[in-house]
């Protein structure tokens, strides 16, 4: 526990604690109608296979074998990845890393027991790769092929066309070699990709999705990694796929500027630097997912990207001791299945439009209009750009910018660096559109509006008074305690 204010500390005679720990629950927030806006996700799934014995499995994944891959652990696997979609609630999912039809048919089965269908599915052909690249959609999926990457480890490339009514969306799914090889590999799968990408027609609506094992950075991470670096600093993200141009980074002012270049703008440069990762690289944060997009997205016509909607799905439940918590084994990784976790990725997502649709100027476009929740709900939430609608949200407490709200019987939550429009002691019906963790800690750090329910609001309901409050509990996070009068001195209160 901590008497101050956690980024200006002030103490005086009169103190007001915040308590700051982390809660464990989580809700699906809704979206909007497919008609206007629809989301795509995309995620590694790390390993899912079926239980059949193809003989190309991984040693760890040969169903009734040593490491207890059984129809159990499978049905547990499934329903993780299935609570993960869910909650992101994309109308169209790329996936990584599933073996074959029959393991994407279970993991189909687990999203239908959460009341989430998705009709059409499509998978890259069997190869000498063990997993796949796969495509979910509640959208019909015209057409489907494989493009083949030469080498004997790549893994091919899925492209599928989506009908968004009646306008054609090309969908990229991609997988390419991990950085435990050189870079010259993942140069292969960007070649094929190009080669695939510029025999499309002009002005075709088409995203590149997946699991690139490369930054959007790469150019300039590449520099100081000998052992990925036998491409001369060449790198498939960055010059291949072009979403470099005159050495920086393509802006979609770039993209409508030069249209024949087929370049590539990557969203990872519409989130703060700080959040630009999925993946944790030898505990390094890295953006080894990635979604690229051509002109064609920006042109206003045909379907066209919301821009400042894509994001990381972020869930605290996706996390554990400060790491992603990816699916459990024995031994390092290395044992027996434990039925734990989810994936060593986190999902990315953006949401798309038809042309004419237009979007309001606000940061979360994906929410056409706000989503009703409480103080409580918070807690459950992906982090990032959001667009919660919460009532009767009381300042308990104000110091300069910052502020802790609460619902009377429910729960407080600090907002940082976004409370210039608040008042102590006053209700409002809040809009709260973005959310961020600071050492764990969940905060609000921004609001679209605050409306003020009328006078003075009664706070004292919404303050710690009771002494026997085992305050360690994490449903206190960012209590407030009521007035206590003393002395600080030594560290000490």
């Amino acid at each position: 526990m901590t008497l101050a204010d956690k980024h200006s500390y002030h103490f005086s005679v009169r103190i007001a604690v915040l308590l700051m720990f982390v809660a464990f629950f989580w809700c699906s927030p809704g979206v909007a109608s497919a008609a206007e806006v629809f989301r795509v996700g995309s995620y590694n799934v790390e390993n899912l296979f079926d239980l059949n014995h193809d003989g190309t499995e991984y040693p760890g994944y040969v169903p009734g074998g040593k490491y207890g891959w059984t129809p159990d652990m499978l049905a547990m696997k499934a329903e993780n990845l299935a609570r993960v979609l869910a909650g992101l609630n994309a109308q169209i999912v790329a996936l990584q890393e599933v073996e074959s039809m029959a393991a994407l048919d279970h993991l189909r089965d687990a999203l239908r027991k959460r009341g989430l269908d998705y009709p059409w599915a499509a998978i890259t052909e069997k190869d000498a790769a063990a997993v796949r690249c796969a495509l979910l959609s509640m959208y019909p999926i015209t057409k489907s092929r494989s493009i083949t990457v030469p080498g004997p480890a790549n893994r091919s490339i899925l492209m599928a066309t989506v009908d968004i009514d009646e306008e054609p969306l090309i969908v990229f799914v991609n997988h390419w070699r991990s950085r435990n090889a050189a870079e010259s590999h993942r140069l292969v799968s960007a070649e094929a990709l190009y080669k695939a990408v510029s025999a499309l027609p002009p002005a075709t609506d088409y995203i590149l999705i997946g699991d690139f094992n490369a930054n959007y950075n790469e150019f300039e991470i590449i520099r100081g990694d000998k052992r990925a670096n036998d491409t001369g600093g060449r790198t498939g993200i960055n010059h291949v796929l072009k979403t470099i141009y005159e050495d920086r980074l393509v802006e979609p002012d770039i993209l409508l500027r030069k249209p024949e270049k087929h370049l590539h703008y990557n969203l990872w440069l519409e989130l703060a630097e700080d959040r630009r990762w999925s993946y944790l690289f030898f505990g390094r944060p890295r953006t080894l997912d990635n979604f690229l997009l051509p002109a064609a997205l920006f042109d206003g016509q045909g379907i066209s990207y919301v821009k400042h909607s894509f994001d990381t799905f972020d869930p605290h439940y996706l996390f554990k001791d400060g790491r992603i918590f990816r699916w459990q084994r024995e031994d390092g990784g290395r044992g027996r299945h434990l039925g734990e976790g989810y994936s060593d990725h986190l999902p990315i997502y953006a949401c798309f439009a038809k042309a004419g649709f237009e979007t309001a100027n606000r940061d979360a476009p994906c929410y056409p209009e706000p989503v009703a929740a409480s103080i409580a709900d918070l807690y459950a939430s992906k982090t990032g750009v959001v667009r919660y609608t919460v009532e009767d949200a009381r300042v308990v407490y104000k110091h300069q910018n910052n502020a802790v709200i609460k619902q009377a019987g429910g729960r407080a939550i600090y907002v940082y660096g976004a409370a210039a429009d608040l008042d102590p002691e006053v209700s409002y019906t809040i809009v709260i559109n973005r959310l961020n963790r600071f050492h764990g800690n969940l905060q609000v750090n921004g609001i679209e509006s605050a409306v003020p329910k009328g006078g003075p609001a009664d706070v004292r309901p919404c303050l710690l008074s009771d002494p026997a409050t085992d305050i360690s509990d994490p449903r206190y996070e960012n209590e407030v305690i009521g007035v206590r009068s003393g002395r600080y001195e030594d560290g000490r209160f």
